[in-house]
């Protein structure tokens, strides 16, 4: 497979490429933290799907990560430093729902290695997610304090149940590929290291068919996975979650290296 660079130069942090006729790859380029999310890559991941987008070449767009890793989520150091009130005034989750929801056409996450916390997030909210024998699943953000606050609480539930999701997400224990296939949460699985072929393959299939068909197929599945789901509420309670002491604790012990110590006095302001 022959895979073209469009724009992005090779330190960008997300990079750019066609990969066939109608079909683009976006891939998370920050392997050294795992391709964490921060601000800044965000902003850059929603720039080139808004391109990709509006370019009426593009078909169908594959989203994965550089080096054997989809994404371990946020960027911990980053949101260490926020209370509740600059949560809410980051507005990354609502760019980041918006903007992925605002595609109208397929989305196909590529997930080499662990897609965590956003990263799984990001994963849920496109339309396939193809994996690795290696992969891993989870929304860990109660192991540091914090809650999902892109989606996660209630794109999980819609996905798997209430209570798969309730055991993924208060234990915070990432899953195998092979469980979240069984899941309901992976459509295929691939030998490590060909997910992104295999995703492209299947990408370049749907781009040879009807792109309105396949616009308005995906408008009706997404309008009944919509019904029900209430991300604002999960936001408020995100954002609410910063401001506890127990989010402060938690990571500052994921910085530090070592395990956290829980006031243990029910929520705390």
């Amino acid at each position: 497979m022959t895979i073209g660079s469009i724009s992005s130069s090779a330190d960008s942090l997300v990079t750019v490429s066609m990969a066939s006729d109608g079909v683009r790859v976006i891939t998370f380029n920050r392997p050294a933290k795992r391709n964490a999310f921060s601000q800044e890559l965000i902003n850059t991941f929603l720039e080139a799907l808004s391109s990709a987008s509006a370019d009426k070449s593009v078909r169908v767009i594959v989203v994965t990560g550089s080096g054997g890793v989809f994404s371990a989520g946020a960027d911990i150091r980053e949101i260490s430093v926020l209370d509740g009130e600059d949560a809410r005034r980051c507005l990354y989750l609502e760019d980041l729902c918006v903007g992925i929801r605002n595609v109208r056409k397929p989305l196909i996450a590529a997930v080499e290695g662990m897609a965590l916390g956003g990263g799984f997030e990001v994963a849920l909210m496109c339309d396939l997610i193809f994996a690795s024998e290696t992969s891993r699943f989870g929304l860990p953000e109660v192991t540091i304090g914090l809650i999902p606050g892109a989606g996660g609480t209630q794109r999980l539930t819609n996905a798997v149940g209430k209570y798969k999701a309730m055991e993924m997400i208060l234990l915070g224990t990432p899953i195998s590929a092979a469980d979240a296939r069984a899941a309901g949460l992976v459509a295929q699985i691939y030998e490590p290291g060909t997910v992104l072929e295999n995703a492209v393959r299947t990408a370049a299939n749907m781009a040879a068919l009807s792109p309105t068909a396949l616009s308005l197929a995906k408008e009706a599945v997404c309008r009944s996975d919509d019904l029900g789901r209430d991300d604002d509420f999960e936001r408020s309670l995100y954002y609410f979650a910063f401001g506890t002491r127990d989010k402060k604790e938690g990571v500052e012990a994921f910085l530090q290296k070592r395990a956290p110590r829980w006031a243990f006095k029910g929520v705390q302001n």
